[in-house]
């Protein structure tokens, strides 16, 4: 089976794993199971019992002298065809034992699988269904063949007032003689024979994962991708709804009466079966509701013709506490599939009964199997229905089932934060887990929100506890407890106190105790010496204000421990190894919601998404799945704003990188936004401003810009260009197609600054003297490509492959896109002084290149001060308060405008900076200001 979870495909196998559940057992003996684990052998209370199936325990020894003593007698496994004495004993000792129950006679079928028993029970109502369609074939047939028999001998004598009936009741005209009534007839009869049978189900109903039980399983997870939309399967909710659905499953076929003569309309009833369990299983161990037994019996009344179908498979044969869940709720059945326990844990085995009263003898070549009525598994399953009567079992999960539901009810009334409903029967118990999407810790929320919080649950409670517990899988909130029973009551206490434990790991927001098994690391709780403080993720916003989302990424260690406190304890290497391991059931969810308020007055909501990858996984992801993951993980998060209603949305750090500066959105809305052009003009106006407080003159100043061949490191390089002396062009590949988009826009740039009369640096003025008085005369293009050539032949413009080369620049701007830092001591000059701007995702420039090089002033550009907000922060920027990063403050400032339109998406042009720099003088963003020097998230492109 797989699954989705997160932006994942997982395998069960894989899913397992992710919570570090994927453990090898090598013995089992009761209720306990041997786990070999790193060289160790472990004692497990096992409360997942084979799904159902280890009713009497692991390796019963009595089951398996029986088995053995059938392999020792060699008896012959497999004789088709030939007398089955020992299953002919099964089905006499069942028969029996479900008419003491019921005080009905029951025909047996041995089969192998509880949905191969669903499936024959299934087959045999559309067997009874496709009866009743052909006698009523064949009584037409026969009543038409007498119709006409009376005629010949005249008695019946046939008026027109008849043939008018008959064109009312059938719908057919004209109907003027014997040939046009035939033809009529047989026109509407054989429509209604033609009719399919219907099957009905309930909601949250597991009946098997063959195609004809998964088409009467809800969980959509394992249907939909085989049986989609099946109009002759339905799942019952709404019980009034469900009656006039039935209602309208009522058709008929016309008969002819001859005393007086006239057409009848016969009744046929498409509702061939309706299936139920008494307590669903998969379902979240949750037992059929009054008002759906209600309508059962309604339904047998009514439309005695239907088979009801009582799926006993987990519950039956004493497991709740009666042999059988559905007498003991009296609910009507016709039908009684049973498995899992029949075998007693050692053999695959079930059997579906069937009311002897509608049982058809010829199903047995209809339906048949292999590996069924082996002498086996019939013996194994004989012993057991005596064992259960011998060990009165019944007795023996009722009263353990009370003991374990009072235990378990008095813990969910100690943490009602924690559990919702404790409920069940017998040894077929369920736990459903209170919501904590909205917990203060990022994890846990998150875990919650994608329904995998259960298994980490399981995870802990193996690995700290040795207690083996599972979620439900059709309802993931739901633990389910199935020990055997012979259960021990003194262990009650301790599953007790282990999911006492949990919970208050969960309350104490101590996600490393809880989860640090996934990275073979014991972490105590202990570990936590203050009181984590959480950040506000939720803010009293204004309904109906607009909102624009942002989707950022971690960067490394610092903002996540931001993001969440609880992963402080861990070092870098485990915060890395933990977030590969539950990456794959993690979905970008939600870290803030903030009102911010424009100098204008006007509002919006901004919604912070977050997607727990940082820069180097987000690399490698790039290098070696072509960006697979970190690309669903953005397409998820921006599907999520869709859904918010988010009228624009905005990308960080590497989600505009992996989308191609946001290319992937062009034809979808809500409106795209990179971020480039506010990060860009942030850099710059930071730039202006502190290269004067370091000393340096930047008219005659010479910069480098590193990544200039990158689209960012373009635009820095034309709109600097106009302010300094020298350009130094900085690529890993000096001939790249790419440096000569760069040099055009730089020249063009260059050109308008001429045409515009503007003040600049050195370049700029060289360039007025050289062109001002061909300006009018040549076409600009021309200008524009013989200043590329003198711009490079005088060396005002240098391309480089050599970051040694930034030793003779005043001003380094750097950005590209190594996942690591690229800039050491050795390539700035230690000799005047030097500033530095690191715009880089993640950064470029080491924090502590200052100690090395004292002359040199670090900054990182691209941070935005929000005059009007002064209170404002996201969790896991680390920006005092009232500061956001320039590419987050783009899509805000957009939202501010009301610009709810694809803006800087794919290549980003100087107009563009230019047009922002105008909006956020109009709403009140400061954009020269510097980021701190301690800085550990760059949520910039």
């Amino acid at each position: 089976m797989q699954i989705r979870i997160g932006q994942e495909i997982l395998s069960r196998e894989a899913l397992l794993d992710s919570a570090g559940l994927l453990a090898e057992f090598v013995q089992a003996n009761g209720d306990t199971l041997i786990w070999q684990h790193d060289e160790q052998r472990i004692e497990v209370l096992d409360l997942v019992g084979g799904f159902g199936s280890t009713l009497l325990g692991h390796n019963h020894p009595e089951l398996v002298e029986t088995m053995q003593h059938s392999l020792r007698a060699n008896r012959p496994m497999w004789v088709q065809g030939a007398q089955r004495p020992i299953a002919k004993q099964l089905r006499e000792a069942l028969a029996e034992k479900l008419s003491t129950e019921t005080g009905k006679q029951y025909q047996l079928i041995i089969l192998n699988t509880g949905t191969e028993a669903v499936e024959a029970a299934l087959k045999h109502a559309q067997y009874e269904y496709f009866q009743r369609l052909s006698q009523a074939q064949t009584r037409s047939a026969d009543n038409w063949r007498e119709f006409m028999a009376r005629l010949s001998r005249n008695e019946l004598s046939i008026s027109e007032a008849f043939f008018s009936k008959a064109e009312q009741l059938l719908g057919q005209e004209p109907i003027e003689s014997i040939e046009e009534l035939q033809r009529a007839l047989q026109y509407r009869n054989q429509q209604a024979f033609n009719l399919p049978a219907k099957v009905a189900a309930f909601k949250g109903a597991f009946h098997g994962k063959t195609r004809g039980s998964l088409a009467t399983t809800y969980n959509r997870d394992a249907r939909l991708p085989f049986i989609a939309n099946n109009p002759d399967a339905v799942f019952i909710e709404d019980c009034d709804s469900f009656k006039q659905t039935l209602s309208a499953w009522q058709s008929q076929y016309w008969h002819i009466e001859f005393e007086p003569l006239r057409l009848v309309a016969k009744p046929i009833n498409q509702l061939a079966a309706v299936i139920y369990e008494p307590i669903q299983g998969e379902g979240g161990v949750v037992p059929l509701a009054q008002q759906y037994i209600d309508l059962l019996h309604e339904i047998k009344q009514s439309h005695p013709d239907t088979a009801i179908i009582a799926d006993e498979i987990q519950c039956g044969l004493g497991r709740t506490g009666h042999f059988l869940e559905s007498v003991a709720r009296q609910v009507p059945n016709d039908y009684i599939t049973l498995a899992k326990s029949l075998g007693g844990g050692l053999c695959k085995i079930s059997a579906v009964a069937i009311d002897a009263s509608r049982y058809h003898q010829e199903f047995s070549m209809l339906h048949s199997t292999t590996f069924a009525d082996d002498d086996l598994s019939s013996a194994v399953a004989l012993k057991t229905l005596a064992l259960l009567e011998r060990d009165d079992i019944v007795h023996k999960t009722q009263s353990l089932g009370e003991a374990f539901l009072s235990a378990l009810q008095g813990l969910a009334n100690d943490y009602p934060d924690m559990i919702t409903e404790v409920r069940g029967k017998g040894c077929m118990l369920g736990i459903e887990l209170a919501s904590q999407s909205e917990h203060p810790s990022a994890t846990i929320s998150g875990l919650d929100k994608e329904n995998v919080l259960s298994m980490a649950l399981a995870g802990y409670l193996l690995h700290r506890h040795h207690i083996r517990i599972l979620p439900s899988l059709g309802k993931r909130r739901v633990l389910r407890l199935q020990p055997s029973s012979y259960f021990a009551h003194e262990n009650i206490a301790k599953v007790v106190n282990a999911l006492k434990a949990a919970f208050e790991l969960i309350r104490a927001h101590k996600i490393a105790p809880l989860m640090s098994h996934l990275i073979h690391t014991d972490i105590s709780e202990l570990a936590y010496h203050e009181r984590l403080h959480h950040p506000v993720r939720e803010e009293n916003t204004p309904s109906g204000i607009e909102k624009v989302a942002f989707i950022s990424h971690l960067i490394d260690q610092d903002s996540l421990n931001e993001i969440d406190p609880g992963w402080r304890v861990f070092d870098e290497y485990e915060q890395e190894e933990l977030n590969h391991h539950i990456l794959p059931v993690t979905i970008p969810s939600v870290l803030a919601r903030r009102k911010i308020i424009s100098l204008s007055g006007r509002e919006i909501e901004l919604v912070l998404y977050g997607i727990q990858m940082d820069a180097e996984s987000i690399e490698a992801d790039r290098r070696f799945n072509r960006s697979t993951i970190i690309r669903s993980q953005v397409h998820e998060a921006y599907r999520q704003a869709r859904e918010e209603g988010c009228k624009l949305v905005g990308f960080g750090g590497y989600t505009s990188i992996v989308t191609s500066n946001c290319c992937d959105f062009t034809y979808n809305t809500p409106a795209a936004t990179s971020g480039n052009a506010l990060t860009v003009a942030a850099s710059i106006n930071t730039v202006l401003s502190s290269a004067t407080q370091h000393g340096i003159d930047l008219k005659k100043a010479t910069v480098a810009i590193c990544g200039a061949a990158g689209n960012i490191g373009q635009v820095h390089s034309a709109i600097l260009a106009k302010h300094c002396h020298k350009l130094i062009l900085i690529t890993r590949n000096a001939s790249a197609t790419n440096m000569n988009d760069t040099l055009r826009v730089i020249c063009e740039q260059l050109y308008l600054g001429i045409e515009q009369q503007i003040s600049g640096g050195k370049l700029l003025e060289s360039c007025k003297e050289w062109l001002t008085p061909r300006i009018g005369d040549d076409k600009p293009e021309v200008i524009q490509r013989e200043l590329k050539s003198i711009l490079l032949a005088r060396g005002l413009v240098v391309i480089s492959d050599n970051f040694n080369d930034c030793q003779q620049a005043d001003v380094i701007v750097s950005n590209t896109s190594s996942p690591t830092t690229v800039f050491r001591a050795e390539h700035i000059n230690a000799h005047k002084p030097v500033l530095i701007s690191d715009v880089a995702v993640p950064r470029d420039v080491p924090e502590d290149i200052v100690l090395t090089r004292p002359n040199v002033k670090l900054i990182r550009g691209g941070v935005v001060n929000l005059t009007q907000n002064p209170e404002f922060t996201l969790p896991g920027m680390l920006l005092p308060k009232g500061q956001v990063y320039a590419c987050c403050g783009e899509t805000i400032l957009l939202g501010l405008a009301g610009a709810f339109s694809h803006f800087s998406m794919g290549a980003l042009t100087c107009a563009q900076v230019e047009q922002v720099q105008a909006l956020a003088a109009i709403h009140g963003f400061e954009l020269d200001q510097e980021k701190p020097q301690n800085d550990s998230l760059q949520a910039v492109s």
